[in-house]
Protein backbone atom coordinates (compact mmCIF):
# COMPACT_ATOMS: atom_id res chain seq x y z
CA UNK A 1 0.00 0.00 0.00
CA UNK A 2 1.19 3.49 -0.93
CA UNK A 3 0.69 6.69 0.39
CA UNK A 4 1.98 10.09 -1.42
CA UNK A 5 2.85 13.05 0.95
CA UNK A 6 3.45 16.23 -0.41
CA UNK A 7 6.24 17.88 2.00
CA UNK A 8 5.35 20.87 3.83
CA UNK A 9 7.38 22.51 6.43
CA UNK A 10 5.74 20.11 9.26
CA UNK A 11 5.97 16.86 7.46
CA UNK A 12 9.61 18.01 6.02
CA UNK A 13 10.83 18.11 9.87
CA UNK A 14 9.25 14.80 10.31
CA UNK A 15 10.84 13.38 7.78
CA UNK A 16 14.17 15.16 9.03
CA UNK A 17 13.78 14.22 12.35
CA UNK A 18 13.47 10.33 11.58
CA UNK A 19 16.28 10.26 9.04
CA UNK A 20 18.51 11.43 12.24
CA UNK A 21 16.98 10.10 15.20
CA UNK A 22 14.82 6.71 13.88
CA UNK A 23 11.85 8.10 15.51
CA UNK A 24 10.26 11.33 15.63
CA UNK A 25 7.49 12.56 18.35
CA UNK A 26 4.96 14.35 15.81
CA UNK A 27 2.53 16.04 18.02
CA UNK A 28 5.60 17.50 19.80
CA UNK A 29 7.06 18.64 16.15
CA UNK A 30 3.62 20.01 15.51
CA UNK A 31 4.27 22.06 19.40
CA UNK A 32 7.16 23.47 18.62
CA UNK A 33 6.27 24.83 14.97
CA UNK A 34 2.60 26.54 16.37
CA UNK A 35 5.22 28.45 18.73
CA UNK A 36 7.65 30.22 16.12
CA UNK A 37 3.76 30.87 14.43
CA UNK A 38 3.71 33.43 17.14
CA UNK A 39 6.52 35.34 16.52
CA UNK A 40 5.72 34.87 12.64
CA UNK A 41 8.32 32.16 11.17
CA UNK A 42 7.12 29.41 8.53
CA UNK A 43 3.73 29.70 9.58
CA UNK A 44 2.45 32.96 10.17
CA UNK A 45 -1.14 32.18 9.95
CA UNK A 46 -1.57 29.00 12.61
CA UNK A 47 -4.70 27.72 10.63
CA UNK A 48 -2.46 26.30 7.62
CA UNK A 49 -0.36 24.81 10.43
CA UNK A 50 -3.55 22.99 11.22
CA UNK A 51 -4.75 21.88 8.13
CA UNK A 52 -0.85 20.04 7.81
CA UNK A 53 -1.42 18.40 10.74
CA UNK A 54 -5.35 17.23 10.07
CA UNK A 55 -3.72 15.75 6.40
CA UNK A 56 -0.64 14.02 8.64
CA UNK A 57 -3.66 12.75 10.70
CA UNK A 58 -5.95 11.46 8.07
CA UNK A 59 -3.06 9.50 7.06
CA UNK A 60 -1.86 8.23 9.97
CA UNK A 61 -5.94 7.08 10.52
CA UNK A 62 -5.61 5.44 7.13
CA UNK A 63 -2.53 3.51 7.72
CA UNK A 64 -3.58 2.31 10.92
CA UNK A 65 -6.76 1.10 9.42
CA UNK A 66 -4.76 -0.65 6.68
CA UNK A 67 -2.75 -2.24 9.43
CA UNK A 68 -5.08 -3.33 12.03
CA UNK A 69 -7.33 -4.64 9.11
CA UNK A 70 -4.67 -7.04 8.18
CA UNK A 71 -3.91 -8.30 11.91
CA UNK A 72 -7.94 -8.52 12.33
CA UNK A 73 -7.21 -12.36 13.11
CA UNK A 74 -4.77 -12.03 15.64
CA UNK A 75 -5.35 -11.99 19.05
CA UNK A 76 -2.60 -11.82 21.93
CA UNK A 77 -4.64 -12.20 25.29
CA UNK A 78 -2.07 -14.12 27.47
CA UNK A 79 -2.75 -15.61 30.74
CA UNK A 80 0.51 -14.20 32.00
CA UNK A 81 -0.18 -10.87 31.23
CA UNK A 82 -3.55 -10.53 32.16
CA UNK A 83 -1.90 -11.88 36.12
CA UNK A 84 1.13 -9.10 35.89
CA UNK A 85 -2.51 -6.76 34.96
CA UNK A 86 -4.64 -8.22 37.82
CA UNK A 87 -2.00 -9.53 40.69
CA UNK A 88 -1.97 -7.74 43.68
CA UNK A 89 -0.02 -4.53 44.99
CA UNK A 90 2.71 -5.04 47.40
CA UNK A 91 4.32 -2.68 50.50
CA UNK A 92 7.36 -2.22 48.46
CA UNK A 93 5.21 -0.70 45.66
CA UNK A 94 3.23 1.43 47.59
CA UNK A 95 4.96 5.45 48.01
CA UNK A 96 6.30 6.26 51.59
CA UNK A 97 3.78 8.59 51.80
CA UNK A 98 0.97 6.50 51.10
CA UNK A 99 1.93 4.00 53.93
CA UNK A 100 1.90 7.09 56.00
CA UNK A 101 -1.18 7.84 55.38
CA UNK A 102 -2.41 4.63 56.02
CA UNK A 103 -0.64 4.17 59.47
CA UNK A 104 -2.56 7.47 60.76
CA UNK A 105 -5.68 6.09 59.30
CA UNK A 106 -8.70 6.36 62.08
CA UNK A 107 -12.25 6.80 62.44
CA UNK A 108 -12.38 10.48 61.75
CA UNK A 109 -10.16 9.95 58.38
CA UNK A 110 -11.26 7.30 57.05
CA UNK A 111 -13.15 7.61 53.61
CA UNK A 112 -14.56 4.29 52.96
CA UNK A 113 -14.81 0.36 54.65
CA UNK A 114 -12.28 -0.75 51.40
CA UNK A 115 -9.32 1.77 52.44
CA UNK A 116 -9.78 0.62 56.36
CA UNK A 117 -8.72 -2.97 54.81
CA UNK A 118 -6.53 -1.91 52.31
CA UNK A 119 -4.49 0.13 54.61
CA UNK A 120 -4.60 -3.16 57.20
CA UNK A 121 -3.16 -5.16 54.76
CA UNK A 122 -0.62 -2.27 53.86
CA UNK A 123 0.58 -2.10 57.61
CA UNK A 124 0.88 -6.04 57.50
CA UNK A 125 2.89 -6.32 54.78
CA UNK A 126 0.15 -8.42 52.77
CA UNK A 127 -0.54 -7.50 48.56
CA UNK A 128 -3.62 -5.85 47.63
CA UNK A 129 -5.78 -7.06 44.97
CA UNK A 130 -7.61 -4.28 42.75
CA UNK A 131 -10.81 -4.66 42.97
CA UNK A 132 -11.20 -2.73 39.48
CA UNK A 133 -8.98 -1.93 36.83
CA UNK A 134 -9.45 0.69 34.23
CA UNK A 135 -7.05 -0.05 30.85
CA UNK A 136 -6.23 3.76 29.56
CA UNK A 137 -5.44 3.50 25.83
CA UNK A 138 -3.57 6.31 24.56
CA UNK A 139 -3.43 5.02 20.95
CA UNK A 140 -6.40 4.54 18.46
CA UNK A 141 -6.01 0.89 17.86
CA UNK A 142 -7.49 -2.30 19.71
CA UNK A 143 -4.06 -3.54 20.07
CA UNK A 144 -4.55 -3.02 23.94
CA UNK A 145 -7.94 -4.37 23.76
CA UNK A 146 -6.48 -7.59 22.88
CA UNK A 147 -4.66 -7.64 26.17
CA UNK A 148 -7.88 -7.56 28.21
CA UNK A 149 -9.63 -9.70 30.35
CA UNK A 150 -13.57 -9.02 31.43
CA UNK A 151 -12.10 -7.51 34.36
CA UNK A 152 -10.57 -4.48 32.84
CA UNK A 153 -12.32 -1.25 31.96
CA UNK A 154 -11.71 0.33 28.52
CA UNK A 155 -11.21 4.02 27.79
CA UNK A 156 -9.63 5.18 24.29
CA UNK A 157 -8.58 8.22 25.85
CA UNK A 158 -7.75 9.58 22.40
CA UNK A 159 -10.84 8.30 20.66
CA UNK A 160 -9.95 4.97 18.05
CA UNK A 161 -10.16 4.01 14.59
CA UNK A 162 -13.74 3.26 14.17
CA UNK A 163 -14.99 6.46 14.79
CA UNK A 164 -12.18 9.04 12.84
CA UNK A 165 -14.06 11.71 14.18
CA UNK A 166 -12.63 10.90 17.87
CA UNK A 167 -9.59 10.70 17.37
CA UNK A 168 -7.30 13.30 19.25
CA UNK A 169 -4.32 14.19 17.75
CA UNK A 170 -2.42 17.77 18.71
CA UNK A 171 -0.53 18.35 22.36
CA UNK A 172 -1.17 18.33 25.62
CA UNK A 173 0.94 19.97 28.02
CA UNK A 174 -0.88 23.06 29.74
CA UNK A 175 2.14 23.24 32.24
CA UNK A 176 4.49 24.37 29.63
CA UNK A 177 5.75 28.22 29.96
CA UNK A 178 4.60 29.07 26.13
CA UNK A 179 1.10 27.53 26.41
CA UNK A 180 -0.34 30.66 28.83
CA UNK A 181 0.81 32.66 25.55
CA UNK A 182 -1.25 30.53 23.52
CA UNK A 183 -3.97 30.81 25.58
CA UNK A 184 -3.89 34.94 25.87
CA UNK A 185 -4.03 35.23 21.85
CA UNK A 186 -7.56 35.78 20.67
CA UNK A 187 -7.32 33.17 18.12
CA UNK A 188 -8.58 29.98 18.69
CA UNK A 189 -7.07 28.05 15.73
CA UNK A 190 -3.61 28.25 18.47
CA UNK A 191 -5.88 25.93 20.41
CA UNK A 192 -7.91 23.69 18.39
CA UNK A 193 -5.66 20.83 18.38
CA UNK A 194 -4.98 21.11 22.73
CA UNK A 195 -5.68 17.88 23.93
CA UNK A 196 -7.27 19.26 27.16
CA UNK A 197 -9.90 20.93 25.23
CA UNK A 198 -10.59 18.14 23.01
CA UNK A 199 -11.39 15.75 25.81
CA UNK A 200 -14.47 17.52 26.66
CA UNK A 201 -16.10 16.20 23.64
CA UNK A 202 -16.25 12.84 24.45
CA UNK A 203 -16.73 11.81 28.57
CA UNK A 204 -13.30 9.55 28.23
CA UNK A 205 -11.59 12.12 30.39
CA UNK A 206 -14.79 12.47 32.97
CA UNK A 207 -14.81 8.47 33.25
CA UNK A 208 -11.07 8.99 33.67
CA UNK A 209 -11.66 11.67 36.70
CA UNK A 210 -14.63 9.50 38.15
CA UNK A 211 -11.93 6.29 38.30
CA UNK A 212 -9.25 8.33 40.21
CA UNK A 213 -11.47 9.69 42.53
CA UNK A 214 -13.52 6.44 43.67
CA UNK A 215 -10.72 4.96 45.59
CA UNK A 216 -6.92 4.73 46.42
CA UNK A 217 -5.14 3.49 42.57
CA UNK A 218 -1.72 2.11 41.39
CA UNK A 219 -0.49 3.54 37.74
CA UNK A 220 1.28 0.82 35.49
CA UNK A 221 3.10 2.43 32.58
CA UNK A 222 3.20 -0.64 29.26
CA UNK A 223 4.51 0.91 26.43
CA UNK A 224 4.02 4.83 26.67
CA UNK A 225 6.71 6.65 26.35
CA UNK A 226 5.00 9.49 29.27
CA UNK A 227 6.35 12.11 26.82
CA UNK A 228 5.10 15.76 26.85
CA UNK A 229 2.53 15.84 24.37
CA UNK A 230 0.40 13.68 27.26
CA UNK A 231 1.79 15.83 29.76
CA UNK A 232 -1.35 17.74 31.24
CA UNK A 233 -3.68 14.24 31.89
CA UNK A 234 -0.04 12.30 33.46
CA UNK A 235 0.39 15.28 35.56
CA UNK A 236 -3.12 14.81 37.03
CA UNK A 237 -2.69 10.99 37.15
CA UNK A 238 0.74 11.22 38.75
CA UNK A 239 -0.16 13.98 41.28
CA UNK A 240 -3.51 12.69 42.03
CA UNK A 241 -3.94 12.05 45.70
CA UNK A 242 -5.34 8.70 45.88
CA UNK A 243 -2.36 7.91 43.50
CA UNK A 244 -0.10 5.06 45.75
CA UNK A 245 2.17 4.70 43.05
CA UNK A 246 3.58 4.41 39.30
CA UNK A 247 4.71 1.35 38.44
CA UNK A 248 6.33 1.02 34.74
CA UNK A 249 7.23 -2.03 32.97
CA UNK A 250 10.31 -1.51 30.54
CA UNK A 251 11.44 -2.93 27.33
CA UNK A 252 14.56 -5.04 27.67
CA UNK A 253 16.61 -6.00 24.49
CA UNK A 254 18.31 -9.39 23.71
CA UNK A 255 21.24 -7.65 24.39
CA UNK A 256 20.55 -6.81 27.83
CA UNK A 257 19.66 -3.35 27.58
CA UNK A 258 16.51 -1.38 28.76
CA UNK A 259 14.55 1.64 29.07
CA UNK A 260 13.63 2.05 32.60
CA UNK A 261 15.78 5.06 33.09
CA UNK A 262 14.43 6.92 29.98
CA UNK A 263 10.91 6.13 30.82
CA UNK A 264 11.94 7.50 34.43
CA UNK A 265 13.06 10.59 33.22
CA UNK A 266 10.28 11.73 30.68
CA UNK A 267 7.87 10.64 34.15
CA UNK A 268 9.91 12.93 35.87
CA UNK A 269 8.47 15.72 33.62
CA UNK A 270 5.17 15.58 34.35
CA UNK A 271 5.72 16.23 38.07
CA UNK A 272 5.65 19.33 39.58
CA UNK A 273 6.66 18.16 42.79
CA UNK A 274 10.11 15.88 41.99
CA UNK A 275 9.92 14.57 45.73
CA UNK A 276 6.40 13.34 45.59
CA UNK A 277 8.09 11.58 41.95
CA UNK A 278 10.73 9.94 43.74
CA UNK A 279 8.19 8.53 46.15
CA UNK A 280 5.83 7.77 43.96
CA UNK A 281 8.17 6.08 41.22
CA UNK A 282 8.39 1.88 41.72
CA UNK A 283 12.39 1.25 41.44
CA UNK A 284 13.53 -0.79 39.14
CA UNK A 285 14.35 -3.52 41.72
CA UNK A 286 10.20 -4.26 41.98
CA UNK A 287 10.03 -3.82 38.14
CA UNK A 288 9.99 -5.84 35.34
CA UNK A 289 10.28 -6.09 31.66
CA UNK A 290 7.34 -5.98 29.54
CA UNK A 291 6.20 -9.38 28.38
CA UNK A 292 6.87 -9.98 24.74
CA UNK A 293 4.56 -12.07 22.95
CA UNK A 294 4.32 -13.04 19.72
CA UNK A 295 0.70 -12.99 17.94
CA UNK A 296 -1.62 -16.16 17.72
CA UNK A 297 -4.81 -16.58 16.20
CA UNK A 298 -7.70 -15.93 17.69
CA UNK A 299 -9.22 -18.92 19.19
CA UNK A 300 -12.54 -20.39 18.48
CA UNK A 301 -14.93 -20.57 21.37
Amino acid sequence: MNFEINKTHLFGDICKSIETKGWVDIENEYYNFLLPSIKGSEYKDPAILNEELDFIKDKLIEYLTYIEKKEEDSHIYDSDFDIKITGPINKQEVSIKAIEYYNNLNEQNLRNEDEYYNAKKIIEQKPIKPKSIMLLIFNYTKTADLYRSDNFKVNHIHGNLENPNSVIFGYGDELDLNYKELSRLNDNEYLRNIKSIKYLESSNYRDVLSFIESDQYQIYIMGHSCGNSDRTLLNTLFEHNNCVSIKPFYYKSPNGKDNYLDIIQNISRNFTDMKLMRDRVVNKTYCEPLPQKRRNKRPTI
